[in-house]
């Protein structure tokens, strides 16, 4: 089933539910599986959140969000 994982500094999101329920739905829909049960209770989103100076890049900044998608191949590429 399809997943999704966001990795941001602690604090980015105001409410982590929320974004998490609206990115399975969003993948849910992308995909274009039907609304059914089995579906909607094995697709899912994860919001890690990572300490201060856990995110950075070569110059320090850490204002970065990560998403990654795992699905089946070829899920996101449909018309």
């Amino acid at each position: 089933m399809p997943m999704i994982d966001v990795y941001a500094t602690a604090g980015t999101f105001a409410d982590k539910h929320r974004l998490a329920a609206d990115l399975a739905a969003a993948v849910m829909a992308v995909e274009q599986v039907p609304d059914i049960p089995m579906f909607r209770q094995n697709t899912a989103a994860f919001v890690h959140e990572l300490p201060a100076g856990d995110l950075s890049n070569v110059d320090g900044g850490s204002n970065y969000v990560r998403v990654q998608v795992l699905t089946n191949a070829g899920a996101l590429d449909r018309g």
